[in-house]
């Protein structure tokens, strides 16, 4: 068995631990890193417009006026 090190998004930091689970079962992720912005997240998320990059390039088209 091989025991990966679950990463944060935010920080890059790997005290990470297991925060319980959504509604839709996914599993939830709680960084221990206290000067981290972002305390917990998901891996995978069901909808892309919930990941980082995603809603960065929403609010950058949005303030161009460019359209999705």
């Amino acid at each position: 068995m091989v025991l990966e090190p679950i990463h944060c998004p935010q920080c890059d930091g790997v005290e990470v631990i297991k925060h319980g689970t959504t509604p839709d079962g996914k599993q939830r992720y709680f960084c221990q890193n206290s000067q981290c912005h972002r305390r917990t997240f998901i891996l995978q998320y069901k909808h892309p417009g919930y990941v980082r990059e995603v809603k960065q390039q929403i609010s950058d088209m949005a303030m161009n006026g460019s359209g999705i």
